[in-house]
């Protein structure tokens, strides 16, 4: 149950919406320990970023569908830290994220964090066509089943990136030739007309490399 000092510290904090603790100390002239056990009592979320520093009471925000809310410039989440907000969305992504589809989101730099995540085995990542890095849950089978989908939205996203298909070209074979090259990004185009024809699809190696030319796949892997 909230003393007297306790509850004057949420009305306050209600009304304000988002504080810090120095705020709230100074406001009411009270100690560290006073607000924090009012804040623990009622229940509370601290901001990911500022260093965690802006305090709001735990029915005050409105999440959205990414389990996020801002004001103004301060950002919280419904999973807490910045970590283990990545962890989340991740996680709860049928795709997985990329660094750059997180920070667009979160509007704050990750990369570290991701790279953490990673080491302390919260998280694997995979890189996507050598160029770009996908984070993907722990669990293997939930990981093996985001890294197909994330790999057939490239595919697909490839193919439809060009006006047309290459001369001559199924649109089928074009998705599995751009799958192929995915799954062994330092191949030649011979090397996955093998691998492809061991999987049933029937492309030679000038197929590939039509498809190479086509896209302009050819200068992105020399650069």
């Amino acid at each position: 149950m909230l003393t007297d000092r306790e509850q004057n510290v949420v009305r306050w904090l209600r009304q304000q919406k988002v504080a810090t603790m120095r705020q709230i100390r100074e406001h009411w002239d009270i100690s560290h320990m006073t607000v924090v056990r009012a804040l623990n009592k009622h229940g509370y979320f601290t901001s990911y970023n500022y260093n965690s520093a802006y305090y709001v009471l735990h029915e005050v925000p409105q999440f959205d569908d990414w389990g996020l809310w801002s004001f103004r410039e301060i950002r919280f989440s419904q999973a807490g830290t910045l970590q283990n907000t990545l962890a989340v969305l991740v996680e709860q992504s049928p795709a997985g994220r990329t660094t750059h589809e997180l920070a667009a989101r979160l509007h704050v730099e990750v990369g570290h964090l991701l790279s953490r995540l990673v080491r302390d085995r919260r998280l694997t990542r995979q890189a996507l066509a050598g160029r770009q890095v996908v984070y993907l849950a722990a669990d293997p089978q939930q990981c093996q089943q985001q890294w197909q989908l994330r790999q057939r939205e490239w595919t697909e996203r490839a193919a439809a990136g060009r006006v047309g298909l290459p001369a001559g070209a199924a649109a089928a074979d074009v998705i599995e030739i751009l799958r192929q090259m995915i799954l062994t990004p330092g191949g030649r185009p011979d090397l996955w007309a093998r691998q492809l024809k061991a999987r049933g699809v029937q492309v030679a190696a000038g197929d590939v490399q039509r498809v190479l030319e086509h896209y302009a796949l050819e200068k992105k892997r020399r650069r």
